[in-house]
């Protein structure tokens, strides 16, 4: 700790009373008297401190390396940008209003490209917006963030300001999601369009880092997040300028192929959250979404086929049930399945809710565009199902779970939306009600959302056969079901009537099976 006359030495000279060559002693003095950890002390200083002072100087650093012919002496900004660093470790001293004032000023330093400085201003940046009070901040005046945005496009090197911009974006998405607040919302928007604008114009690798940048930007938004924003502000720039540039990605068959992974994972995020934007154009006659009707369907068949792909890198190895590292291994290789299955999942939920609103016989109604799309899921579906029932036959519906969690839950979604628009589907997918069942019952962490997933099908299934869900239900639970097993095969889904599909209800409707009644009573 530092003696506390030198501490006090200090802030007297870099109070506001002090002339600026005392200030600049000051500066000069402190990292040599106080201890970077010692928080008290700087507190102190900070409290008595000048701080426009240190503004100044790294305004006058910035015109001096603006200047036509500059100095290349960076020193007043190495000075100013290591006070603030140290500053900035503190967190009473980061959360203060006077410090925040610092934020527009070191973006500008940051995305100047000026060596060590500028990478330092950076680090000063992210420690700040670690906190809160800074992330308002910058989300309340987007102009900030977007400066930055203007500014990496005109880098020679743009990883170190788009790695900074992924970590404010991600902070900011976080802080969307927790506090709902108009002005915030509209800023972060302004900020993501910004971005997005400039990863759709970029022809250089700025859009390939900016590409990884919003789609860690959209991963914490959830659909609830998505909704209460475009209620704020209409998101329409911003969906546009990301189903653009992914599109350009996607189309790409050069050396870019690396990054249609990225692209897909982006596009599912895009579908995720704001899916009637995204399908609109593709289920309508409107020459005026041609545009998104078109980037839609690519995505949609690329998600399509890639999903298939995925089946098959897993299944050049057979999974192994005495080797679960190996299967663990195998499924990392499929990782695509989960996000083609999100994709295809929200293609399926929008367009049967949709179709739903649309009043009959509409001319507005793209049947034949629909009818193609739905043709290229049920290919991906067909897969999935066999690819599941040859999994659980090599190893067991508890080690496909252990190992393959992620997967699971996704592939199940996609084909519970999948099954639930047509009873000539349930035949295939049969074996399919035994492995939800065991799945919803044995997993804790889960089986409830499994259930979830699964419920529409069954009630589904149910509807098609003309049987009501609730007293199908109350018959579960007394044991007296009404209608007649013998015709299950006159049923429109040949599960209603079957013991499978009976089981599966039960642990959708929480109903005790006859063993656990059995168990209970010993």
């Amino acid at each position: 700790m530092a003696p506390h006359e030198q501490v006090e030495k200090c802030a007297r000279l870099l109070s506001r009373k002090s002339t600026d060559d005392e200030k600049f002693a000051g500066l000069l003095l402190l990292p040599r008297v106080i201890d970077a950890h010692d928080a008290d002390a700087w507190m102190l200083v900070f409290d008595a401190m000048d701080i426009r002072f240190v503004e100044r100087l790294m305004r006058t650093g910035i015109k001096q390396a603006n200047d036509v012919q500059p100095t290349g002496d960076q020193a007043l900004l190495n000075i100013a940008v290591s006070v603030i660093d140290v500053l900035a470790s503190h967190t009473s001293i980061a959360t203060n209003t006077r410090m925040l004032e610092r934020i527009p000023t070191l973006c500008t330093v940051a995305a100047m490209e000026i060596d060590q400085v500028s990478a330092d201003a950076i680090s000063v940046l992210c420690k700040l917006l670690a906190h809160d009070a800074a992330i308002d901040r910058v989300l309340r005046d987007p102009s900030i963030l977007i400066q930055v945005v203007d500014a990496a496009s005109k880098c020679s090197d743009p990883h170190p300001i788009a790695q900074f911009l992924d970590y404010a974006l991600n902070r900011g998405s976080r802080f969307v999601h927790t506090h709902k607040d108009t002005a915030v919302a509209r800023g972060w928007a302004a900020v993501v369009a910004s971005t997005a604008g400039a990863f759709d114009k970029s022809h250089t690798a700025l859009k390939f880092e900016l590409l990884a940048a919003i789609a860690n930007a959209l991963e914490p938004i959830t659909a609830e997040d998505a909704h209460y924003i475009d209620e704020q502000t209409l998101c329409l720039s911003l969906i546009q300028s990301v189903s653009s540039g992914c599109t350009f990605v996607l189309k790409q068959k050069t050396e870019a192929t690396q990054y249609t992974d990225q692209a897909l994972v982006l596009y599912s995020h895009l579908m995720r959250l704001w899916p009637h934007h995204v399908f609109v154009g593709l289920a309508m006659h409107n020459a005026t979404l041609a545009v998104r009707q078109r980037e839609a369907e690519l995505a949609l068949r690329l998600a399509c086929v890639e999903g298939q792909s995925a089946i098959d890198s897993m299944m050049i190895a057979p999974p192994d049930s005495h080797d679960s590292q190996a299967d663990c291994m195998r499924i990392r290789r499929g990782w695509k399945l989960s996000v083609c299955a999100e994709i295809a999942a929200a293609w399926l939920e929008w367009v049967t809710q949709w179709l739903d609103d649309q009043p009959s016989e509409s001319a507005s109604i793209d049947e034949a565009s629909i009818y193609n799309m739905m043709n290229e899921v049920q290919k991906l579906a067909s897969s999935v199902v066999g690819f599941m029932l040859d999994w659980k036959e090599r190893t067991s519906e508890k080690l496909m779970l252990e190992n393959g969690a992620d997967l699971i839950v996704s592939s199940v979604r996609f084909l519970a939306l999948w099954l639930a628009t047509d009873p000539k589907l349930h035949q295939a997918a049969m074996p399919i009600l035994s492995m939800c069942t065991l799945w919803i019952v044995h997993s804790p962490q889960h089986g409830a959302t499994i259930a979830e997933y699964v419920r529409p099908c069954i009630s589904f299934a149910l509807e098609t056969c003309g049987i009501s869900e609730a007293q199908y239900a109350a018959d579960l639970m007394t044991r007296e079901l009404h209608h007649d097993r013998s015709q299950a095969e006159e049923f429109a889904s040949p599960w209603v009537g079957t013991i499978e599909f009976d089981d599966l209800a039960r642990a959708v409707y929480s109903i005790p099976s006859d063993e656990d009644m059995l168990r209970d009573r010993k």
